[in-house]
């Protein structure tokens, strides 16, 4: 088999004419039965929906690169030994094509909730045409404080973006060696046991951490006790595992939050069950702030390919360690 035959084993229906029409150069094999194609094992390079690795990927003699086509990249992690990565580069389909969209869909949560668009959309299907202290009440952008947990990539882009509105972004992360001065629109950023004192300073926290050991539950029991101050709204476009549905209510019950938005929640789909439908001040919305669209992909795979055969770096690799 030729190693200049690419192997694309997805969901995603469109995606191999989508790489074949941007990168016409090379050959694109659609895996339609991994167990039994002797082409996917024998390729050097695969693009994949991350969970459907999860039974191959220690069973690919050939392979020297795989890209996948989510960000999230838990299935995988969580199925493969840490202190045994692969030997071979991992990288996820992330970067500024998923920054764009979470930003959007931030920007618009955050005034849709500012301005009351529930409340006011609940009077429009009563056909009221109501003014009052609520509908009038509204912040604008630039006198919120917005958290962001979770500095990486998307992150970033998003805190940029709510920079550029006027918002006063302050973040979370990882790192203690955080580059303030090239991500100058981060006005103080916290590490390690600060998080609390971050939660302090917030009106809405944005969730965008990935989902590994370290952040499951990270949100749970009293954490959000420490946004009763102000009253923060919390968005989760992260992960759901993050907090517990029974913090969040709990959190919500005791007012330490002013709402929230969830577009991703520890129980996906959401049950009609759940007491979190018929709260006023919930927004739910069924994980769609950011999509993985084929084109996207291809332009990605493309970028990362000229990378690979320069054999430099490719952004975005997973660390098996870490999680993510």
């Amino acid at each position: 088999m030729s190693s200049s035959v690419i192997s694309v084993l997805t969901r995603f229906t469109n995606l191999p004419d989508a790489l074949r029409k941007c990168v016409p150069t090379k050959i694109f094999h659609h895996v339609e039965n991994p167990a039994t194609d002797t082409q996917f094992r024998q390729s050097e390079i695969i693009i994949s929906d991350s969970d459907l690795l999860v039974n191959h990927i220690n069973n690919l003699p050939k392979v020297k690169w795989i890209q996948t086509t989510w960000a999230g990249v838990e299935s995988l992690t969580n199925a493969v030994d840490p202190s045994e990565p692969p030997k071979f580069p991992v990288t996820r389909f992330t970067g500024k094509y998923y920054g764009h969209f979470m930003s959007e869909y931030c920007v618009a949560q955050i005034i849709n909730f500012e301005r009351h668009m529930k409340y006011l959309l609940e009077n429009q299907k009563s056909k009221i045409w109501e003014k009052n202290e609520l509908t009038r009440g509204y912040r604008a952008l630039f006198e919120l404080t917005v958290g962001i947990m979770g500095l990486g990539n998307i992150g970033l882009r998003v805190g940029k973006t709510l920079h550029m509105m006027g918002c006063n972004v302050i973040g979370y992360g990882r790192r203690s060696n955080f580059d303030s001065e090239k991500n100058n629109f981060v006005s103080m950023y916290f590490s390690g046991n600060d998080l609390r004192d971050m939660l302090r300073k917030c009106d809405y926290v944005i969730n965008l951490l990935p989902n590994t050991k370290v952040t499951t539950g990270f949100l749970n029991g009293d954490v959000l006790a420490n946004c009763a101050e102000r009253g923060a709204v919390f968005i989760n476009v992260g992960r759901g595992s993050v907090i517990s549905e029974d913090s969040l209510m709990n959190a919500l019950k005791n007012k330490w939050i002013s709402g929230a938005i969830l577009d991703v929640i520890d129980r996906e789909p959401l049950p009609s069950s759940s007491p979190l439908w018929d709260l006023p001040n919930v927004i739910i919305t069924p994980h769609v702030s950011c999509v993985s669209r084929v084109q996207d992909m291809a332009d990605q795979f493309k970028e990362n390919l000229a990378l690979y055969e320069q054999q430099l770096p490719i952004p975005y690799t997973i660390d098996f360690v870490a999680g993510y």
